[in-house]
């Protein structure tokens, strides 16, 4: 479309995408939040100068806009799920649409409808079939089928395209504009509110109890926030594990301190000694994305510690919003990872001695955690059991987005 074109170096566009190139989001909920703020505009754009009339072309516009800026940044889940989620609320709407008012999809079921009954009866047809003719029908079939199989998966293909497209093919009236915008708008009021939310549920306040020892990694907004709310009332301990080479565990450790709580760091490598020895002890981590097989795509360590979690039968529980929700797997460590530099390990100024061609250093920057090793999440819709993420995932995306 030539819209697109118009406003694809739109400096909100350009300041986008040098953002998520620079990795300038260290925080993923900035990221959501940035995210549909900069749709809500897109669309708005598109709708108001009339450059967009269908709903099929609005999904074609998110979409595009969505493959470029994913594309960018792989690992910030957040951006694609967030686009995901408002291409969900764009066919929702599209729906009630169809429902209010006579479109050319009602035609075309009604024609769909026709053709049904023309089936019913040649079907009526097959039941009084003459047998002595069968001979003269399979050859005129094997004359025939040649042609037809070489453009039948072609067909069946454009079919499923054309019938898509007819059912969003319909303008987008005034009302539809004023709904997918005031969707947008309760989104971000959804994001920005995550935290909140996840702190006011009861259900989420009365896992830890008092007494507890919480053991917990790098710096993650919801779990910090869930430890501070707890302490207010509950006598609690926690014990931050080092996470090596980014040492995101510092921020955790200096803002659980500076509200008084009681607070420990160790070394990563004491993780299993100390689960050994402790009584009451519960993790609690992060997520970087929430994965719809119920696993987990973590920082750095912390797979460490939900294996060591595991052996000692320690309550897992990762604290993340809806916007971590992701409807992808992930049945390896390095499929949906960043690989930094070995420098973080062995620093800049080291000096080696002979050939090193032929040594290869990995310095993965996240983790994968498989769901058998994840008691439950702790997110802004209540806690969710591992298994039954896949129900949440069908409620907020469509699957005709799970990959765009």
């Amino acid at each position: 479309m030539e819209f697109i074109s118009r406003i694809e170096n739109l400096p909100f566009i350009t300041n986008f995408k040098r953002k998520l190139r620079k990795k300038d989001y260290i925080n993923s909920t900035y990221a959501a939040r940035d995210t549909a703020d900069l749709f809500y505009q897109i669309i708005q754009t598109s709708l108001e100068g009339k450059s967009i009339t269908t709903i099929a072309e609005l999904i074609l516009l998110v979409t595009y806009f969505g493959k470029i800026f994913t594309a960018i940044d792989p690992i910030q889940f957040c951006t694609g799920n967030t686009i995901k989620r408002i291409l969900h609320i764009i066919r929702e709407e599209a729906k009630e649409s169809i429902g209010e008012e006579k479109t050319d999809f009602d035609k075309n079921q009604e024609i769909l409808s026709d053709k049904i009954k023309d089936i019913k009866k040649n079907l009526e047809k097959i039941k009084n079939f003459d047998f002595n003719e069968e001979e003269k029908i399979l050859k005129k079939t094997k004359d025939d089928r040649n042609d037809d199989e070489s453009s039948s998966e072609k067909n069946s293909t454009q079919k499923l395209y054309e019938i898509q497209k007819l059912k969003l093919n319909i303008p987008i009236t005034e009302t539809y504009h004023d709904r997918i915008l005031k969707r947008i708008d309760d989104l971000k009021l959804e994001i920005d509110s995550i935290s909140s939310s996840i702190i006011a549920q009861k259900e989420i306040q009365d896992l830890i109890n008092d007494g507890d020892i919480i053991l917990t990694s790098n710096y993650s907004q919801q779990v910090a926030e869930i430890l501070i709310e707890n302490a207010k009332t509950k006598k609690i301990k926690v014990l931050v594990a080092e996470s090596r080479p980014l040492f995101n565990n510092k921020s955790q450790s200096e803002t659980l301190i500076k509200k008084g709580i009681d607070t420990t760091i160790i070394d990563e490598d004491d993780i299993y000694d100390v689960m050994s020895r402790l009584n009451n002890v519960k993790v609690l981590i992060g997520a970087r994305a929430i994965l719809v097989n119920g696993g987990l795509i973590t920082y750095g360590g912390e797979y460490n510690i939900c294996l060591a979690a595991n052996v000692f039968l320690i309550p897992v529980i990762v604290a993340g919003g809806t916007t971590k929700l992701t409807p992808m797997h992930a049945f390896k460590h390095d499929l949906y990872n960043e690989f930094l530099s070995p420098d973080l390990i062995f620093g800049k100024n080291v000096k080696y001695e002979g050939d090193i061609s032929n040594l290869q250093f990995n310095n993965p920057s996240l983790d994968y955690v498989p769901p058998n090793l994840i008691t439950m999440y702790a997110t802004n819709i209540g806690i969710i059991n591992p298994i039954y993420l896949y129900r949440v995932l069908g409620e907020i995306y469509d699957q005709e987005d799970y990959e765009i």
